[in-house]
């Protein structure tokens, strides 16, 4: 595939865009982070053999963890504690590959670097980069030029290791096929379940014992600090329906629509590629790709070659297809080419750096702007979401102003005649749904207030509650009376739980040493089970239990025990009867799936453990 991954990665310069959009999305998020760092006078954080970490790089990389992290998690408040020691572990990661690369004498050049900058229209000029724009960019967002430039360093730096070492990793068909082999192994087991409920009736127990198990764990008998709030919900989408649209209005959004669009003529684009390679030099490829294109012109199909003679895996399978270009997503070699020709013509061969092509115009696409008709009801959309918004915005900032001047919740819903809902007491554990978010937790389990006045919290970008506590009540001791039922379940249950598995490790101890399952049977008079053709996705059993069959060494089947315990408590004890080998037979396309999978998962664990190696024989030191 890396025919088309060099032409639309390598040459327009995607690594690049993203590594070049991460820094300045880093940069802007971590003002405040810098006010946090700024408190102290310690610029390094920590030393990574020759590297230093310093708090410049800390607040950058937390603001990265940062908004990672509210994307993956939102409405989820992450412990600064746990982003700060994150972010130094990654930072640490890093620099220990940094320091490898720099040992190995392995740098990118300045050179090197404003390549792949140069994929990025907003450093050229006149087609060719020109380092002015580069400087002032990096300057408007706030960066000293040459500190900007070292973190693409880095970043690309790091990329092109990793990308190696995925290159170079692979997994054998043996391996594969065993992989396949142990997935698809089935076992055969007998055993007996021990229900909890059995040791819980022979629990014998005074109240003296269960007023003692009270005091011993008086902290899991509090009942939890709890409020009652009034509140009022305001969101955008409630607004929408008091909002109109004129046909004016649709029209002349319309108007700004025709103005900008872009009826620049599209090319559909195919193409064959030939590598050159340390067997076949570029007059090698040039000569052959001209007797291709001898054979098309003698009217053989472009499409049939492409499967014939094209070394582009990516795009074999689509008849060669390079997609719609407007004129500036493809080389400019292509582009420039492409000006000049007709729709079905075949052109070249055209030599890049590492290969050579034909291209063929394949399609020649007007765009045409959809009509008023057909953009109505988006363009209405549009301009509801957009005033409902501002609406939104607006009556945020009026119930703020009317939460200062009145200080009643109550006031305010009868000046804009809106209803407020009042809730039950609650804890953290049982707020209202329509009020569950963690700045609203936080204001009323964890903000110290100074007078009960009503508070705006926003909940998302476009939701928030105007919210007043009406009553809280602290947390507070229980007494042994008000949950004796509470106590007596809980002393029951762990004192059979210990009696369980004390008797269950006996009795396993008595089957290693010769005693059978079917006497066990007969003394506890409970059924012996079996399951046959047991399989590691098997839902007989939970995942637990399935994993300790599975861990059983297979030489020693009809003649070894397992112990496993289920959730509700009960246990199980097992005896490995047979193990089966799997024969299932996958296809082609499986066996490839199954291959990178495992292969992926080869480069994840290889990538971990040379970066622990690395970190191993380098000196690092955290300064706090």
């Amino acid at each position: 595939m890396s025919g088309i991954q060099n032409i639309r990665d390598g040459l327009t310069g995607n690594i690049t865009k993203i590594i070049v959009i991460a820094i300045i999305i880093t940069f802007i998020g971590s003002v405040g982070w810098a006010g946090f760092f700024s408190q102290g006078n310690i610029n390094v954080v920590a030393k990574v053999g020759s590297k230093e970490i310093t708090n410049t790089d800390l607040s950058f990389e937390l603001s990265t963890q940062q908004f990672t992290l509210a994307q993956r998690f939102p409405n989820q408040d992450i412990d600064e504690e746990t982003l700060l020691n994150l972010s130094k572990d990654i930072l640490i990661n890093k620099f220990s590959v940094l320091n490898f690369l720099d040992d190995k004498e392995i740098v990118l050049t300045d050179e090197f670097l404003y390549k792949q900058l140069a994929q990025e229209d907003q450093f050229l000029e006149n087609g060719k980069f020109n380092k002015n724009r580069f400087d002032a960019f990096a300057r408007s967002n706030g960066f000293i030029p040459s500190d900007y430039l070292q973190r693409v360093r880095e970043d690309l730096s790091i990329n092109i290791w990793r990308q190696s070492l995925v290159s170079s990793s692979f997994v054998t068909d043996k391996e594969v096929l065993e992989s396949i082999q142990l997935a698809e192994q089935e076992r055969d087991i007998t055993f007996l379940k021990f229900p909890l409920k059995d040791f819980k009736d022979d629990v014998i127990y005074e109240e003296a014992d269960l007023k003692e198990f009270f005091n011993d764990n008086k902290s899991s008998y509090i009942e939890p600090e709890k409020a009652k709030v009034k509140y009022l919900l305001i969101d955008a989408e409630s607004l929408k329906g008091s909002i109109e649209v004129s046909q004016n209005e649709i029209q002349l959004e319309y108007e700004d629509y025709l103005s900008g669009f872009d009826s620049a003529i599209r090319k559909s684009v195919s193409h064959i590629m030939l590598n050159i390679t340390d067997t076949r030099d570029v007059d090698s490829a040039l000569q052959q790709l001209n007797l291709i294109k001898d054979r098309i012109s003698n009217g053989e199909e472009f499409v049939t070659l492409v499967s014939e003679i094209s070394e582009d895996e990516g795009t074999k399978d689509q008849g060669g297809s390079l997609g719609v270009t407007d004129g500036t997503l493809l080389p400019p070699e292509f582009e420039e080419a492409l000006n000049l020709m007709s729709e079905g013509e075949v052109f070249g061969p055209i030599e890049l750096s590492s290969s050579v092509h034909l291209i063929k115009l394949d399609n020649l696409v007007q765009p045409e702007a959809e009509s008023l008709e057909s953009r109505s009801k988006e363009i209405k959309n549009n301009l509801i979401n957009l005033r409902s918004e501002e609406l939104y915005v607006e009556k945020l900032d009026q119930l703020s102003d009317m939460a200062f001047s009145l200080g009643s919740i109550d006031d305010i819903a009868s000046e804009i005649s809106e209803k407020i809902t009042t809730s039950d007491y609650f804890s953290r554990e049982s707020v209202p749904e329509s009020i569950s978010s963690p700045s609203v937790l936080d204001f009323i389990f964890e903000e110290i207030q100074e007078g009960n006045f009503p508070q705006v919290i926003e909940t998302s970008p476009l939701t928030a509650v105007l919210l007043q506590i009406d009553d809280f009540v602290e947390e507070y001791q229980l007494d042994f009376d008000a949950v004796k039922t509470q106590v007596e379940e809980s002393y029951i249950l762990i004192e059979a739980s210990r009696n369980s598995r004390s008797y269950i490790d006996q009795t396993l101890k008595e089957l290693n040493e010769g005693k059978t399952l079917e006497l066990l049977s007969s003394e506890t008079n409970l059924d012996i089970e079996t399951y046959k053709n047991l399989k590691r996705d098997s839902s007989l059993l939970s995942v637990q239990a399935v994993n300790e069959i599975f861990s059983l060494p297979r030489s020693k089947a009809g003649d070894i025990f397992g112990v496993s315990f289920t959730q509700n408590g009960d246990s199980l004890i097992f005896r490995l009867d047979s193990v089966k080998e799997g024969s299932q037979t996958l296809n082609e396309e499986s066996l490839k799936s199954v291959s990178n999978f495992l292969n992926q998962q080869k480069t994840i664990s290889e990538v971990g453990e040379l970066q622990l190696k690395m970190q191993d024989s380098l000196s690092i030191v955290r300064v706090d």
